[in-house]
């Protein structure tokens, strides 16, 4: 297994352990560091994913032309739209509860 893995792997052990103290500070916390880090990750992997598979429907026809073209990067830019509005109306009802 990859370091990666193990590490994965004794993280999630820990969790169901108990080793994880969820208290809001700590909520509070992973919401900010995923807006913040997370989220543009996330994005990035996100345009990179759309943009080759709107690169790749140059070669298709019909319906997967539609929806290498379309559908998809579409569907992943509302996704993405609609998670990061959900998250920043979160943070800021979290950080007036605080």
């Amino acid at each position: 297994m990859s370091t990666w893995t193990d590490m994965r792997d004794k993280a999630l052990e820990a969790m169901k352990e108990g080793a994880l103290d969820v208290v809001e500070e700590t909520k509070q916390k992973f919401l900010d560091n995923f807006i913040e880090a997370g989220m543009p990750a996330i994005k990035a992997y996100a345009e990179l994913f759309s943009a080759t598979v709107q690169e790749q429907a140059k070669n298709e026809t019909g319906w997967v032309k539609i929806r290498d073209m379309f559908v998809i990067p579409l569907a992943v830019k509302a996704a993405l739209g609609v998670g990061g509005w959900v998250l920043s109306m979160v943070q800021g009802k979290t950080s007036k509860v605080a």
